[in-house]
């Protein structure tokens, strides 16, 4: 199936108005071709060609624990903690 779409530009926020090159794929018939609403996708340019395929979410990076963040500390690290965590 092929579509032809025009590429827009528009702002990228923030305060400033920079325009960038904007493709908006919102249409019913990719629907029909297996893509819904709240699935991941992946998508690769390579030499002019944008390739859109389905993929699993982004991994999502465990936040590192305060006592584990603690137990990476050196001793004289650790002390100066101690030290301040006191005067509290």
């Amino acid at each position: 199936m092929k579509r032809k779409l025009k590429i827009y530009e528009q702002s990228m926020g923030g305060g400033n108005y920079t325009p960038v090159p904007t493709l908006l794929l919102k249409c019913k018939w990719l629907e029909e071709v297996g893509f819904k609403a709240g699935e991941y996708v992946e998508i690769n340019v390579e030499n002019e060609v944008i390739t859109i395929k389905k993929t699993t979410p982004p991994e999502v990076k465990k936040k590192e624990s305060l006592e584990e963040k603690v137990k990476k500390l050196d001793k004289k690290q650790r002390d100066k903690l101690a030290s301040i965590i006191d005067k509290l």
